[in-house]
């Protein structure tokens, strides 16, 4: 799917209606429906419910006026409750819908006690005209939030900030509309001053397109579920339009799963050679190993210090090793790359930095993989800090280069501070890729993986269990372990990124946040194997569950 910033939704819109002949107040309806939609299936019997929907004056707050008028019409005894601010604020569509709201007949300015189907106003000034505005979101069991759309930017001012702090502590589950209220589209930043209470549960309900936003910093949390719902703009539109950033969800893994004949044997399921170690870390080297053999790969070759080879081949059977020169505190010698030709002769990639540590001579031996293999490369961890020196010959080298830095390492590889990184993912990921000519996976919650020439996949698999130690190395063998399965570095990398999450999703639901990182590479058997049988959560087919 593809991703949108706020800027680029509003020419989507703006081009449906102009060029592709969809009335606004269409959409609007539409969008209208999915919400309505989403609410009987996630909250029935809804007769039962004290729904309260927050209307500001944009299209949002049409949006939440249209649903008022669709839930009266369609449920017998709905205790609704709308706020909305002055009528002289409401323009164009969102006028429209507030002038459909106002006739109908449940239409009562004030507060009915009995809940039943009443509308609360806001003066001139914007504050509630009397005492119930907080007593009834206090009393509700949803809160329907459509005061803030795509277009917020700055700060929160009043009557949104009065009803947020109308909201602290109240138990309602919340659906927010198109997304949550004070929430930068771009940024995922929320405005100032909206209380951090924990709300549970919660829900966004979207459309036509996720949002860039959704899947950093604040967002995060704020959003809940997020479903995206078709309000039937044309295929065709969404198709021509280039955002340059798109979902790595279900359908792409499931479509690039690599599968094999019936006659194949271990040497054509690919060969992976895995180079790292150093004292306290033959660890990683193991973890590495296991999810390249987990993903499938037929066979995996470590190459480490020979002091620690022992213990790497006690701690996993099924791979085997090669011993490579060190110091005497077990770090790699830069003379280790001579013994590397032979064995990177019949391997379809190289993984080169898990535990590798950082002395000079391990540097210059990366240095020296780097100039010399003539396989494609997975770089990660320590192996990392030797790049920037020779950043030019890393883009210039014949074969793919794939990085996998987590925000600190991606700080040393472009010279700036692991919170720039933070504050700019998809910036940031995009310039890295194209100073190394390298696919760059920048780690974290919702992984991106960006290419040379400018996209971005943002993953939807994960959570926040796999913060553990190992983690990343798991990651990096199992984009080592399809890629030796796989023509394509960037379908072996995407896949990748998107199966460890998903063996990460399948291990946090035995272990929860006591997951550790062999447990991730312990269920990418399972995940390779539920991935081609799950299905994406859907609606009545118009609403499909993005996270």
């Amino acid at each position: 799917m593809k991703v949108f910033t706020a800027q680029q939704m509003r020419d989507f819109d703006r081009a449906a209606v102009e060029e592709y002949g969809i009335p606004s107040i269409v959409l609007m309806e539409n969008a209208a429906l999915r919400v309505v939609e989403f609410l009987e299936a996630k909250f029935a019997p809804l007769e039962d419910k004290k729904i309260v929907i927050l209307c500001g004056k944009g299209n949002n707050g049409g949006d939440g006026l249209a649903i008022a008028r669709q839930l009266v019409n369609i449920i017998s005894g709905a205790r609704l409750t709308v706020m909305m601010g002055p009528v002289t604020d409401y323009e164009g569509d969102s006028a429209i819908n507030r002038q459909a709201w106002e006739q109908e007949d449940c239409f009562v300015p004030g507060e009915d006690e009995g809940y039943h189907r009443s509308a609360i106003w806001l003066d001139d000034q914007g504050r509630p005209e009397n005492r119930f505005v907080p007593h009834s979101i206090s009393r509700a069991d949803i809160i329907v939030d459509a005061m803030l759309g795509t277009g917020f930017k700055g700060e929160l001012r009043e009557p949104i900030l009065d009803a947020f702090m109308s909201m602290v502590g109240c138990g309602a589950s919340r659906v927010y509309i198109d997304l949550p209220s004070g929430l930068d589209a771009d940024n995922g930043e929320s405005a100032q001053g909206i209380p951090d209470d924990n709300w549970q549960p919660q829900f966004t309900v979207t459309f036509a397109a996720p949002k860039r936003g959704f899947f950093v910093r604040d967002a995060m949390e704020r959003c809940g579920e997020i479903w995206l719902g078709d309000i039937g703009t044309v295929p065709r539109q969404m198709k021509r339009t280039n955002t340059g950033v798109k979902t790595l969800d279900l359908e792409t893994a499931k479509d690039l799963i690599p599968q094999r004949t019936l006659d194949a044997h271990k040497g054509d399921a690919g060969r992976a050679l895995i180079i790292g170690g150093s004292f306290g870390m033959s660890g990683a080297v193991a973890l590495a190993a296991r999810a390249a053999l987990g993903s499938g790969c037929g066979l995996c070759i470590a190459a480490l210090p020979e002091k620690i080879l022992p213990t790497f081949a006690a701690s996993i059977l099924e791979a085997t090793s090669h011993p490579l020169p060190c110091d005497e505190r077990g770090r790699l010698l830069e003379s280790a790359a001579d013994a590397l030709p032979e064995l990177w002769e019949g391997v379809q990639v190289v993984a080169l930095g898990p535990g590798i540590g950082r002395a000079d001579e391990t540097f210059a031996l990366v240095r020296r993989i780097v100039r010399e293999c003539p396989v494609p490369r997975v770089i990660d961890a320590d192996a990392l800090h030797a790049l920037p020196a020779i950043a030019d010959e890393v883009k210039n080298r014949a074969g793919e280069t794939i990085l996998t830095p987590h925000p600190g390492e991606m700080g040393v590889l472009l010279d700036i501070s692991a919170k720039e990184v933070n504050e700019n993912r998809f910036e940031i990921a995009q310039r890295c890729a194209e100073k190394y000519g390298a696919i760059v996976v920048l780690k974290g919650a919702r992984s991106l993986v960006a290419t040379p020439d400018g996209r971005v996949f943002v993953n939807l698999s994960g959570n926040a269990g796999m913060a553990t130690g190992g983690s990343g190395d798991v990651l990096t063998g199992t984009i080592a372990g399809l890629l030796a399965q796989m023509k394509h570095p960037e379908d072996a990398t995407k896949l990748g990124v998107y199966l460890h999450g998903f063996a990460g999703d399948l291990a946090f639901e035995a272990k929860g946040n006591g997951l550790v990182a062999g447990d991730i590479a312990a269920h990418l058997g399972r995940a390779l194997v539920e991935i081609p049988q799950r299905e994406v959560e859907k609606i009545n087919g118009r609403l499909r569950r993005l996270m």
